[in-house]
């Protein structure tokens, strides 16, 4: 009698180790996950974001050239447009190698098991962003090098623009409501801002309605800017 009340304390006493042992695997593996998830986020501080945010504001310097024809020479407008093509491409290029890893990430076994729903959403949210981000600067590049006008190139990249300011207000929108959400697991899932990130490398330029279209802009030589989309906001 006294062995069987012996082995039913001991079968007693396993669950709450088990729970214990658990309980503190989990709360690695997430905050594993929220470390890994800050390192991606530093590599596209450092990585990616320059190139994104340095065209943007080649096309900033690009549109005021042209808003102010006195201001620039021919060759500051061509030095300024050369600079947002070539940093496009390198933006591109980048992008894609984030894209990957960021997909990677949030479609691990681990993540979709461990993460809160929102973590999860707001990581849905911002690959679609940034993929709109890519494909708009692809299908910018496709029309460029075309070196002429195609309708569907124009479409695909109006779809993209589209696509991109619904999943930055999506993103932007469920980043606010997070902050209000009551969770004990954001204690051990909160991350400081990369040492890498700052306001430098993580504001992106807004380049909508950068051209002034209600007066003419002064027009530089079509081999030089045979598609400007961004025209359009």
């Amino acid at each position: 009698m006294v062995y069987k009340k012996k082995r039913i304390f001991k079968i007693l006493l396993l669950f709450p180790v088990l729970f214990i042992v658990m309980f503190g695997v989990y709360i690695y593996k997430l905050h594993a996950l929220a470390l890994e998830g800050n390192k991606i986020f530093e590599q596209r501080c450092l990585k990616v974001n320059p190139h994104l945010i340095s065209y943007k504001n080649s096309f900033l310097k690009f549109a005021d050239c042209l808003n102010n024809p006195k201001k620039c020479s021919g060759e500051d407008i061509k030095n300024f447009w050369d600079g947002y093509i070539s940093e496009m491409r390198a933006y591109i290029s980048e992008e894609d190698k984030w894209l990957e890893v960021e997909k990677k990430y949030i479609n691990r076994w681990d993540f979709k098991l461990i993460v809160p729903w929102y973590v999860k959403e707001a990581g849905a949210y911002q690959l679609e962003m940034y993929r709109g981000y890519r494909d708009e600067a692809f299908y910018i590049l496709k029309q460029y090098d075309n070196k002429k006008i195609d309708e569907e190139l124009m479409a695909k990249f109006y779809e993209a623009r589209e696509r991109r300011n619904k999943y930055v207000e999506l993103y932007d929108n469920l980043f606010e409501k997070i902050w209000s959400i009551r969770d004990w697991r954001k204690i051990f899932a909160n991350m400081p801002v990369p040492a890498g990130c700052n306001d430098e490398n993580t504001t992106i330029p807004d380049t909508s309605g950068a051209i002034n279209l209600e007066e003419k802009p002064a027009t530089p030589s079509p081999t030089i800017v045979p598609f400007v989309p961004e025209l359009a906001g």
